[in-house]
Formats: C-alpha cells, sequence, structure tokens
C-alpha cells in the first residue's frame, strides 16, 4: 500500500472534495440536484474557501499520493468578545468523510486530530457538529458529548411556523 498522508486540501482537490461530497450525502438522503451539477456548483465554493490564506475555513485531505482517501473540514467562527476568561473563537467540523473501503482502519481518527490539534492552537472554546447516527460513537470515544442546552430551528420549522402565523 502507497504511503497515506495528511495534507491541506488544495485547489486541484476540489473537484474530487466535491464529488466526495456528493457520494457522501447521497449514502443518506436521495439527491435533488444533478451530480454534475453538484459538482459543479460545490468546487466554485470550495475553491473559494479552501485557498491558501483563508482565515475562517481550513480543509485537510488524507491521500495516497494517486487520490484523495478521505478529508475533514473546519469552519472557525468569532464569538462577540467577552469580558471574562473564555476563549473568543468556535469551531466547526464538516464534511468529515472517508472513502467506504478505507474505513475502519483508524484513518478517521488521524483525521479529526489533525483537525482537533489545529482548533487547540486556535485556542477555540467549542467544536462542535452535527453526526450521523452511525458515527455518534465515533465521536463519543473522543470526547465528544451530546449537550442539552444547544437550541436549532430547523429551515423547515420555520417555514411551517410562518405559514401558521400568516393563517393566525
Amino acid at each position: 500500500m502507497a504511503r497515506l498522508r495528511i495534507r491541506l486540501a488544495k485547489s486541484g482537490d476540489c473537484r474530487a472534495l466535491a464529488e466526495m461530497r456528493y457520494q457522501f450525502r447521497a449514502e443518506t438522503e436521495s439527491a435533488t440536484e444533478t451530480k454534475s451539477r453538484f459538482v459543479r456548483r460545490c468546487t466554485s465554493w470550495m475553491k473559494k474557501r479552501f485557498r491558501a490564506g483563508s482565515c475562517s475555513w481550513r480543509c485537510w485531505v488524507l491521500d495516497d499520493g494517486k487520490e484523495v482517501l478521505g478529508h475533514v473540514c473546519v469552519q472557525l467562527f468569532e464569538k462577540i468578545p467577552n469580558p471574562v476568561n473564555e476563549p473568543e473563537l468556535h469551531a466547526y467540523v464538516t464534511n468529515f468523510y472517508v472513502i467506504p473501503e478505507m474505513r475502519n482502519q483508524g484513518l478517521g481518527k488521524r483525521l479529526l486530530n489533525k483537525a482537533l490539534s489545529w482548533c487547540r492552537a486556535r485556542d477555540t472554546d467549542a467544536v462542535i457538529l452535527w453526526p450521523s447516527a452511525a458515527s455518534k460513537s465515533f465521536y463519543r470515544q473522543r470526547g465528544f458529548v451530546a449537550h442539552s442546552d444547544i437550541f436549532e430551528l430547523r429551515h423547515g420549522a420555520l417555514r411551517a411556523r410562518s405559514r401558521r402565523q400568516a393563517k393566525a
């Protein structure tokens, strides 16, 4: 097997990353956009955000020298300045994916460790993510906990609520 490495994504990786994003999401839900259209749109989006010097986004890829085998993305977002001793950044882990044939070999753990190390070096207050049902135990084993103090309002619920209010 070729030597595997983890490195920052480059512009030339974005098409492969977009294709993997499509595969990742299509594994759990039916796609409503054609693959070709999505890949074009997502590649463009990634090229803008994963470029060298981008301050809020990072994407690390796992490759074997020939192809991208997995990746993890992190976005930093600021908190409003705080008068207490508390870091003023949060991190959002997203689009974490290892191709099916490379899973269960510790590669996801290596990718996540790379991302979390970067977050620690930036003194983030919290790292958040939305796990799939299948990945919850993976994250729990790495110290993530499910808190009950976070509220979420989904777009679909917001639309339904607006319609109910309009009728009232």
